[in-house]
């Protein structure tokens, strides 16, 4: 496990809106910690503390080619088919739609605690999307 530091406090986080971090620099291996195992300054620090993650629309392969090359390497294994590149763009297509129409914004804002609801990671209160909404939920 990687040691807490003093940049991983909420207090030492670039953009704090209404005392909520947003995008917060974790520890690495955050969101897979017994909470068992945390230290003791991260459990006083991000216990029941809410914070926002932002993201934007991201396919899981950057090309037709690196979809190829994920798909032959491990997919086989676990029965994927590999899809013509007709069907891969398609479904790009059809994925980045439902996230837009999720996130009209093109930003999906993701609240998360550190509580007791989950032994090894912290807790998703819902996706929004508009900062506004999920500042709301965080509370």
């Amino acid at each position: 496990m990687s040691e807490y530091k003093a940049e991983n406090s909420p207090v030492n986080q670039e953009r704090i809106v209404d005392g909520v971090c947003i995008n917060p620099l974790l520890r690495p291996g955050f969101d897979s910690t017994k909470h068992s195992d945390r230290s003791d300054m991260e459990l006083t620090d991000w216990w029941g503390r809410a914070y926002i993650l932002e993201r934007e629309y991201q396919p899981s392969d950057d090309s037709y080619s690196a979809y190829v090359q994920r798909i032959t390497s491990v997919g086989a294994d676990l029965g994927f088919t590999l899809q013509t590149e007709s069907e891969w763009l398609v479904l790009q297509k059809k994925s980045r739609g439902a996230f837009l129409a999720s996130y009209p914004l093109g930003k999906a804002y993701t609240v998360k605690i550190l509580n007791s609801d989950s032994w090894d990671r912290s807790t998703s209160k819902g996706s929004y999307p508009t900062l506004e909404d999920a500042l709301i939920n965080a509370e």
